[in-house]
């Protein structure tokens, strides 16, 4: 006979997938099949020193079960791949979403209207995470106007799998399956794009709650708070659905390497009379500006770099005024703190 309760066995751990986290809690799916609620052991992972969130969905785990659907987690696996941002709020890098093979931006025609510089900077997160992109513009039952359209058909010179969908009518969710077959995909998109409306077509077991767009703002309301984890009860496809974002900090890239992330740059760089060491801003014999000069690459595409670089440029500047100052607090030649302005 085996005396004393589960706890007090030794039990040992098994494998399992994050499938939301919140507070060092997070609900794992378990290679035995069973959801459980699962702590952190030791309340932080060390390898995620820094980070603002401690684990993500789709994180690969080790757990020891404990009584009920509880456990505790043990270790963190290595990560293929994480996709995220800069969380402004925390000051510190965010995960989103791990171990995912590919990147879903989803946009609209209008209700809330279409960004394409939200699409830039969703586009420079799935560089960075080294996964594709597929960008979809939804609501296409509401018509595309030519504007729309030439910016759809860059994005698709560039590299990017371009999807046009109606979750109203049921148009372009074939391709968009297709196209996620047998992955992992995360979905980001500005509240009220439809996110939600097309992971119920693409999953009908999910049931996502569908949220209403503000006449006032012309946007969306939150109706997903935390990134979760969905998976095919037939394991075909999994979704990671991400809150709806209004505005992406981008962070992380020296503003020299921007260029990088931007595929219609990164094959002109060449031929720009100063190489690599090209801003592309007011250099004369610059390829990139003068592929923005005949048309070749989309004038608001380079304005998106610009505005980006910039942001970049503030921040590298920032940092290096609070890296002085911080020497000079410490060699006792700093008087006044509101003598530093930056």
């Amino acid at each position: 006979m085996m005396h004393g309760s589960i706890s007090e066995r030794k039990i040992s751990c098994m494998n399992g997938t994050v499938l939301f986290s919140s507070n060092n809690l997070a609900r794992v799916l378990c290679e035995d099949g069973m959801v459980r609620t699962c702590a952190i052991k030791g309340k932080r992972i060390r390898t995620l020193t820094g980070l603002y969130n401690s684990l993500a969905a789709g994180d690969k785990v080790a757990i020891q079960p404990a009584e009920g659907d509880r456990g505790l987690i043990t270790e963190l696996m290595p990560r293929s791949t994480s996709f995220g941002r800069f969380n402004e709020k925390g000051k510190a890098e965010q995960v989103i979403a791990a171990n995912v093979d590919i990147a879903v931006c989803v946009t609209s025609v209008q209700a809330p209207p279409f960004r394409p510089r939200f699409v830039d900077r969703v586009s420079i997160l799935a560089v960075q995470s080294g996964i594709p992109l597929i960008v979809v513009l939804n609501k296409t039952d509401l018509g595309i106007d030519d504007a729309t359209e030439q910016r759809l058909g860059m994005y698709a010179h560039v590299g990017f799998h371009v999807v046009r969908t109606s979750a109203a009518n049921g148009e372009g969710i074939e391709e968009l399956a297709a196209a996620l077959q047998h992955r992992t995909a995360v979905f980001v998109g500005q509240s009220g794009a439809g996110k939600s409306s097309i992971i119920n077509l693409l999953l009908p077991e999910a049931n996502r709650r569908v949220g209403e767009v503000s006449e006032k703002f012309n946007r969306g309301r939150h109706t997903t708070t935390l990134a979760e984890l969905l998976i095919a009860n037939q394991g075909t496809m999994a979704i990671i659905d991400t809150p709806g974002f209004r505005r992406l900090a981008i962070r992380g890239i020296e503003p020299q390497d921007l260029h990088g992330y931007f595929p219609e740059f990164e094959a002109l760089i060449s031929h720009c009379a100063f190489g690599a060491s090209c801003t592309h801003t007011i250099e004369e014999g610059c390829a990139v500006r003068d592929a923005v000069e005949s048309g070749a690459i989309h004038h608001d595409r380079y304005e998106s770099y610009l505005r980006i670089r910039e942001e970049l440029e503030g921040i590298a500047h920032w940092m290096r005024g609070t890296q002085s100052y911080q020497r000079a607090r410490r060699s006792g030649s700093c008087i006044e703190d509101d003598a530093w302005e930056w």
